[in-house]
């Protein structure tokens, strides 16, 4: 079990040529007190059209063909390394993720709320439940199930990004329409998503994520598949979490690192790295956190964090 996260491993998918970005995932995950393995992304003009499931959807300009599929194939080589080597719960991380400052605690109280929604009555075989197929830890949209109201909800907690801050590029579940404060955090079955900053597998939801995505019959990014997974497989449990505990890191320097897949100006360059939705970004406290350890001041992303003054609680829902 992969130390203080509760996953048996930790896979990050890095571009071999992309050592900047391992560097600095590598920094930040060792501050966080967590080992990793590497998985290779993969070249998308290196995956040819007959190991392809469909053809159908793929665009016709050939670099987003080669983004689309290069990325789709290195997700599900992290699905077949968990079925080949039987690993029974695996953490995936992009090598851009970042992640708060008290990553761990997140986790602690994700988990009680993966039990609930896994109904997870008895000792469990996991810390995170019984019965989950994948658990949706980064994300830019995630909605819940309509046929299951289920949530664990965390209130008055501190790493939650205030409403002005939040950044998602699809739907997330309305907080305030749902009765809940700016300062809230829930987990919940969900039934689709987007963007994979940061997901968790079961040794069974890789087997269901390697036969659904190689017979699908439109070819998608893989992140929306997986979410059309979610959403149109009855038997492919899937657990969200909002506001999100991963989101992707934009380092200080040229925006032109930013992705590999992206176009970007080559001149345009950022005085100072962000990550959204994050309050105590690990990768912008990382001097704090080699110099002064946990024990020291970490650095807020924003100015206009609400003083919480009723203190922090759960309840089932």
């Amino acid at each position: 079990m992969t130390r203080l996260l509760q996953f048996e491993r930790v896979f990050v998918i890095n571009l071999a040529e992309r050592y900047d970005k391992l560097d600095a995932f590598s920094l930040a995950a060792s501050l966080t007190g967590f080992t990793h393995d590497v998985m290779p992304g993969v070249k998308g003009d290196t995956v040819v059209n007959k190991t392809l499931p469909t053809l159908e959807n793929l665009p016709v300009k050939e670099r987003s063909r080669n983004n689309i599929v290069g990325c789709w194939r290195a997700h599900l080589n992290v699905a077949q390394k968990i079925v080949r080597d039987r690993i029974q719960t695996a953490l995936v991380l992009e090598d851009d993720s970042d992640w708060d400052v008290s990553f761990k605690d997140q986790l602690a109280d994700f988990a009680t709320g993966s039990r609930y929604i896994s109904n997870s009555t008895v000792k469990p075989w996991s810390p995170y439940g019984n019965d989950w197929d994948l658990l949706w830890l980064g994300h830019c949209s995630a909605q819940q199930d309509p046929k299951d109201a289920r949530r664990f909800v965390i209130e008055n907690d501190d790493t939650v990004p205030p409403l002005a801050h939040r950044v998602n590029f699809n739907a997330v579940p309305k907080m305030n329409a749902l009765g809940y404060d700016n300062s809230t955090r829930i987990v919940f079955r969900a039934n689709n998503g987007v963007c994979l900053y940061s997901y968790a597998l079961s040794y069974r939801g890789a087997q269901k994520v390697l036969r659904w995505q190689n017979n699908i019959k439109q070819f998608n990014p893989i992140d929306m598949g997986i979410g059309y997974q979610c959403r149109d497989d009855a038997h492919f449990k899937c657990i969200a979490v909002f506001p999100q505990l991963v989101d992707s890191h934009k380092a200080a320097g040229r925006h032109s690192r930013d992705s590999d897949i992206g176009s970007y100006d080559p001149k345009a360059m950022r005085e100072k790295g962000f990550t959204q939705n994050i309050v105590r970004s690990t990768r912008l406290n990382i001097d704090n956190l080699m110099n002064g350890g946990r024990n020291a001041k970490m650095e807020d992303q924003w100015d206009d964090l609400p003083l919480l003054v009723k203190p922090r609680r759960t309840r089932f829902e």
